[in-house]
């Protein structure tokens, strides 16, 4: 009874956050040592940036730049902007993410065309080894096995080894 309805309650809910996701907050590229963040404003408007509800005064534009510490970009940057001083209107960004200077960036379909391309190239050589053992194990035999050959076939010749 009780449960059953919290427990739809907050279905609901996650269901609503997951269907509209928080609109006018961008992450618009990831860099080499930094994130910038862009900030969906309506109209022309005073931005105001915060980093750990610390004011950014250099930063006044739509988008921020966030630098990177030690390689990881960490923290709470908030935009907020408004017409007037009255009801501004607030867009948080919680981040950590980590970045390096020689990255490359790979599409999911190009992940899988390299892997695709080496278990095509890894089949070939395993087949083409596999013919050539098969072809070499079907010719004469080679020098020196052939009295081994033919010691073995003629094995009356060969007597018990007696002591005196």
């Amino acid at each position: 009874g009780r449960y059953t309805m919290l427990l739809l309650s907050v279905m609901l809910v996650l269901l609503a956050a997951a269907v509209n996701p928080a609109q006018g907050q961008v992450i618009k590229e990831i860099k080499e040592d930094s994130v910038i963040l862009d900030c969906e404003v309506v109209g022309d408007a005073t931005v105001k940036w915060f980093k750990d509800k610390t004011e950014d005064k250099e930063q006044t534009k739509t988008t921020f730049e966030a630098k990177a510490k030690q390689g990881v970009v960490e923290g709470v940057f908030t935009c907020e902007f408004s017409k007037t001083d009255t009801n501004p209107i607030k867009h948080t960004f919680y981040l950590k993410i980590k970045v390096c200077e020689n990255c490359y960036e790979l599409s999911g379909l190009t992940g899988w065309g390299i892997m695709f391309g080496d278990v095509l190239i890894t089949g070939g050589v395993i087949i083409i080894i596999y013919f050539c053992a098969a072809r070499n194990s079907d010719g004469p035999p080679k020098k020196g096995t052939e009295n081994i050959r033919h010691d073995l076939r003629n094995q009356s010749t060969l007597r018990p080894f007696t002591q005196n």
